[in-house]
């Protein structure tokens, strides 16, 4: 019914205020593991650039802050074998714990804060529709 439905639009337009917590923190993880990422394997890609096949460095790479930013919030999307690929081709098999704890921090740990902010949201609020109007809810 249209109520509760008003209800819902209301409870998710107050949870969007709080959405700006979680994308600071969601910043500063994409922050430090770029950071990482650029001091653990940022040479590697400038010293072994002629194991890639045409000799020139891929576009998603660890050298400098706006391609480690790049890289780890396509790894936060969802695509990140191509590029441990690139980072075990000019490094070695350090770069897998380096990606999967991307994934499990970066992927896991927000989407169960933006659960747990939106939840109490709802937790707060009563979704029962008032006593006071029984007339609607009787058939």
């Amino acid at each position: 019914s249209w109520p509760t439905f008003n209800l819902l639009i209301s409870i998710t337009g107050r949870t969007m205020g709080a959405l700006g917590n979680l994308t600071f923190v969601l910043c500063i993880i994409i922050f430090i593991f770029a950071v990482m990422g650029m001091q653990l394997f940022g040479k590697n890609y400038v010293d072994n650039v002629d194991r890639f096949p045409d000799g020139d460095l891929p576009r998603w790479n660890f050298t400098d802050f706006m391609h480690s930013f790049m890289i780890v919030f396509r790894v936060l999307c969802g695509e990140w074998i191509e590029s441990m690929w690139d980072c075990m081709l000019v490094g070695d098999v350090s770069c897998i714990p380096f990606f999967l704890a991307t994934v499990v921090i970066g992927n896991f740990v927000v989407l169960n804060l933006f659960l747990a902010l939106l939840l109490s949201n709802f937790g707060s609020s009563s979704l029962s529709t008032p006593t006071a109007d029984n007339d609607t809810n009787k058939i």
